[in-house]
């Protein structure tokens, strides 16, 4: 579990632990990253560590919940769900951190990684119901399953190279909404919270 607080010095070595980790996790690996190696890096003890987080995984896990946070916070300000839009904004907290997600898409050992991925963006979305009543509850929860599944692979199996090298993620991402077309009049925005 990883703690949170709103004080200055709290957030800025939650920044450096955070930066430390993922810097790690390029360089050497998810297995090879101890609480020693990642407290060096960051600079800090491994008291502070412990007053952060309780494990390695629970940085992995802020990441992922801070990143849908600030997704979907970004998709709240947008006035009306477009899938054009909803992928602009992941493409850019994407590249932000995109030496991370190549790491995380190239990393087959590191199944847990491509789940959170896949579920961040399974929380964001939802089929509206009322654009489609004919869905069945069970129907509604696999197609945005599907859909998440599809947006989130179409992006980790480019950042891993599997497209080719001269493929561009608007060329991927392009072909995933051509694909999806049937069912994406559906598919809306989800009320996501982090509470």
């Amino acid at each position: 579990m990883y703690k949170t607080s709103k004080d200055r010095r709290f957030q800025k070595n939650k920044r450096e632990l955070r930066r430390a980790f993922i810097d790690l996790c390029i360089e050497q690996g998810y297995q090879s990253i101890t609480i020693s190696s990642l407290t060096e890096r960051a600079d800090l003890n491994r008291m502070t560590f412990y007053s952060h987080y309780d494990t390695i995984e629970d940085v992995f896990q802020e990441f992922v919940d801070d990143m849908t946070s600030e997704i979907a916070a970004r998709i709240a300000d947008e006035k009306e769900f477009t899938i054009d839009g909803f992928i602009a904004i992941l493409n850019s907290v994407m590249y932000r951190e995109i030496d991370f997600f190549r790491y995380v898409a190239k990393a087959g050992s590191r199944a847990d990684f491509k789940t959170a991925f896949k579920d961040a963006i399974g929380q964001l979305i939802h089929i509206d119901m009322k654009k489609n009543p004919s869905l069945t509850k069970q129907q509604q929860l696999i197609l945005c399953d599907l859909d998440a599944v599809c947006i989130a692979y179409s992006y980790l199996d480019w950042l891993a190279g599997d497209y080719g090298e001269d493929t561009t993620l608007d060329e991927v991402m392009s072909i995933t909404k051509d694909l999806m077309k049937d069912h994406l009049p559906w598919v809306t925005y989800s009320n996501y919270s982090t509470s």
